[in-house]
């Protein structure tokens, strides 16, 4: 469930207070107006009452979507100034939050962003990839590879797609998934996305598995 407060919002052109209700806490994966609303430069956007003019309060907002594996915390683009002092304070959060949200949290480490628009950007990759992902995975049926599903936060952080296609294994080994990726590049070259799976390997990095497959 999301929800909301009220908040005595301040106008940057330094006009008198009011009350406002913003969203302090947003389910990507229940509230899909929600999330429309956040690609869409529009949550928490605020008119002054005095001058009209377009602003977003000094609140921070958590963004979580389990499905996605993606727990966020969205601050004020001032508070990148002390980052480290921030990201303290979301660790410490994070704690607390493990006693409310138990199971759908466990083992999902947040991620902070400065700015509305930062988590704009990473939740349009994140629909950006999953689209590659979806064609990716019509083209590993038709051509009877194997898919090892990655754990989405791990995706997102190196901006890739959440699987590796797998030719003659159905279990991950590297030597797989780079035949794998070929063959699906050879298919559609515009799959480029999975480029980035290609670097990873060539790493030696390895796709770790999704949280609820994990033994």
């Amino acid at each position: 469930m999301s929800f909301k407060g009220r908040i005595d919002a301040q106008c940057p052109e330094g006009c008198l207070t009011f009350q406002a209700e913003v969203w302090s806490f947003v389910r990507g994966d229940q509230d899909a107006s929600l999330r429309d609303q956040l690609l869409g430069g529009e949550l928490n956007l605020l008119l002054c009452e005095t001058c009209g003019v377009a602003f977003y309060p000094e609140v921070t907002v958590v963004y979580f979507d389990p499905s996605a594996e993606h727990l966020a915390f969205v601050f004020p683009p001032a508070y990148e100034e002390e980052a480290e002092r921030w990201k303290r304070k979301m660790a410490e959060d994070h704690e607390q939050m493990k006693a409310v949200l138990k199971d759908s949290i466990v083992g999902l480490e947040p991620i902070s962003y400065f700015g509305m628009d930062a988590i704009r950007t990473a939740l349009q990759e994140d629909d950006d990839l999953e689209d590659e992902a979806k064609v990716a995975e019509y083209y590993c049926q038709q051509l009877k590879l194997g898919v090892h599903a990655v754990d989405r936060s791990f995706a997102r952080q190196r901006r890739v797609p959440r699987l590796v296609p797998l030719q003659g294994n159905k279990e991950f080994t590297r030597e797989a998934a780079v035949k794998g990726i070929k063959a699906l590049l050879k298919a559609n070259d515009r799959l480029r996305s999975f480029l980035g799976w290609e670097k990873r390997l060539a790493l030696g990095e390895t796709p770790p598995l999704p949280r609820g497959s994990r033994a």
